[in-house]
């Protein structure tokens, strides 16, 4: 189940400092978002108090979007009151096929327990030739915070994520590339785009400089 129902604690600590915190993870991601959203329909999984909506719609895009945390549900429509805006798990989203020319999302894919169920239903509500873009914690941060000797990268295992200095702690099961860059998502996606950095909201293991996020831009293969 995803873990994002912890932010209904802190939906609002989360909302007034994300901005101040996370300044770094924001531009790298709208970097590629820098695309023509007039008049197409977007999904943001995990959409939090709606600011990246509120951002696509002044693109011209229709903003729909979903969270597990209804605290953050309830602010993200008061944001965005044209929007349609759910709660919801990404494994179960509650809008029919090829509904969508895009699928975003920040911050939030590795809040679920496994990746490819959301695939699964990323295939099934994105349009063929559609594209899907998004920001996730990485690996390798996930695997620094279990925070002890001899850590296993591939065991799947709820780590602490401190951010904004210290103010939230979140919960979240740690993932692998091989989640990510699945055998599903190259038999039904083009990679367009692939990209690593540093934010520093993250807290930083031992002062170490490594990746806290990853990015990944594909398209959806057309129907042969």
């Amino acid at each position: 189940m995803e873990k994002t129902k912890q932010y209904n604690a802190y939906a609002e600590t989360y909302s007034e400092t994300f901005l101040e915190h996370n300044q770094e993870s924001i531009k790298a991601y709208f970097s590629h978002l820098d695309l023509n959203f007039e008049g197409k329909k977007v999904l943001d999984l995990g959409c939090g108090d709606g600011y990246d909506l509120s951002e696509l719609k002044t693109k011209g895009a229709l903003i729909h979007g979903i969270d597990s945390s209804k605290e953050m549900v309830h602010l993200a429509q008061e944001r965005n009151p044209e929007g349609i805006i759910r709660v919801a798990t990404f494994s179960n989203i509650p809008f029919p096929d090829e509904t969508f020319d895009f699928v975003v999302s920040k911050w939030a894919l590795q809040t679920a327990a496994f990746i490819e169920p959301i695939y699964q239903e990323i295939i099934r509500v994105l349009k063929p030739g559609g594209k899907l873009i998004y920001l996730a914690c990485h690996p390798l941060r996930q695997f620094l915070e279990k925070k002890r000797q001899g850590k296993d990268y591939f065991k799947k295992e709820i780590v602490e994520s401190v951010f904004f200095d210290g103010q939230i702690t979140a919960l979240e099961p740690s993932h692998t590339f091989n989640e990510y860059l699945s055998k599903t998502f190259f038999d039904n996606f083009v990679l367009e785009a692939y990209e690593e950095g540093f934010d520093s909201a993250a807290e930083q293991i031992n002062g170490d400089i490594y990746p806290s996020y990853f990015i990944i831009k594909a398209t959806l293969k057309k129907n042969e």
